[in-house]
C-alpha cells in the first residue's frame, strides 16, 4: 500500500482500489504471455466488503480467467487484507487489443491454453 492511497477517513481511497486490481491482473497476465499493452477494460463491477486500513500495509490479490470468448475474457479478481480476509472482489470484461488498428483482435490458441490453466494469487 502506498501512503497516497489512503483517504481522509484513514482507509484505502476506492480508486486506488482499482490500481490494486491492475498491478495483480497485469502480473496474472503477464503470467499468462500477455503484457499491459494487449488488453484494455471493457467492462468492470467491484464490490467492496470491508475497509482496507493502513495497518494493513500489505494487500495481495487473487485473479483467474473466468469465461473466454474469440476477442474478449472475462475475469474474477479479489483482494485479501495481511489478515487473509477479502476486502473487494470484482468481476472485469477484458478485450484482447490490436494496438495498430485500434481495435480488438482474436484470442490466440496460445492465450486460450494458458486463460484455462492458469491461476496465481493468493
Amino acid at each position: 500500500m502506498r501512503w497516497q492511497d489512503i483517504d481522509g477517513l484513514g482507509h484505502v481511497n476506492h480508486a486506488a482500489v482499482l490500481n490494486y486490481f491492475e498491478e495483480g491482473r497485469d502480473a496474472f497476465l503477464e503470467h499468462c504471455g500477455v503484457g499491459p499493452a494487449e488488453y484494455v477494460v471493457g467492462r468492470c463491477s467491484v464490490t467492496f466488503l470491508r475497509e482496507i486500513k493502513l495497518d494493513s500495509k500489505v494487500v495481495s490479490v487473487g485473479c483467474e480467467v473466468t469465461g473466454i470468448g474469440n476477442t474478449s475474457f472475462q475475469t474474477r479478481e479479489e483482494i485479501f487484507n495481511d489478515r487473509g480476509e477479502k476486502v473487494a472482489e470484482a468481476d472485469f470484461g477484458l478485450v484482447m487489443w490490436d494496438s495498430e488498428t485500434s481495435g480488438p483482435r482474436p484470442i490466440t490458441d496460445r492465450e486460450r491454453t494458458a486463460f484455462s490453466g492458469e491461476e496465481i494469487g493468493k
